[in-house]
């Protein structure tokens, strides 16, 4: 599940730096919504699971106990750029939505695994 996280982390960092990067600045403003970064905040969330999970692992349960659920938001919040757009997919916004469901998505279904198989295993 380390690996996983990292690369989960990596991922939704990149999501979220793509959907700063590309996304359609404001008309009155000129620039793009900080909102646009949330996917990369969620990203860090699993990196820090991922370094506590790491550096001391004892906390092992712990982390990827808070990955799970960085994981939740970051599915359920995926699904809000998507209904405001209108399924318009040439937007980075929604682009980077179904990346970061599908991301956070693969992982929470990966955790619960690991974690009935782990409870399997304890008995």
């Amino acid at each position: 599940m380390r690996n996983l996280t990292l690369v989960t982390a990596i991922l939704c960092i990149l999501v979220g730096l793509y959907g700063y990067t590309q996304g359609t600045p404001n008309a009155q403003t000129g620039v793009v919504s900080k909102t646009a970064l949330i996917p990369a905040w969620i990203g860090v969330a699993f990196l820090i699971a991922w370094l506590a999970s790491t550096l001391k692992p004892a906390l092992h349960k712990h982390a990827m106990h808070i990955a799970v659920l960085a994981a939740l938001i970051g599915m359920l919040g995926a699904c809000m750029p998507v209904k405001v757009r209108g399924f318009d997919f040439t937007q980075a916004s929604v682009q980077g939505s179904v990346v970061l469901f599908l991301t956070c998505g693969v992982f929470f279904v990966a955790a619960i695994r690991s974690f009935i198989a782990a409870r399997r295993n304890r008995g």
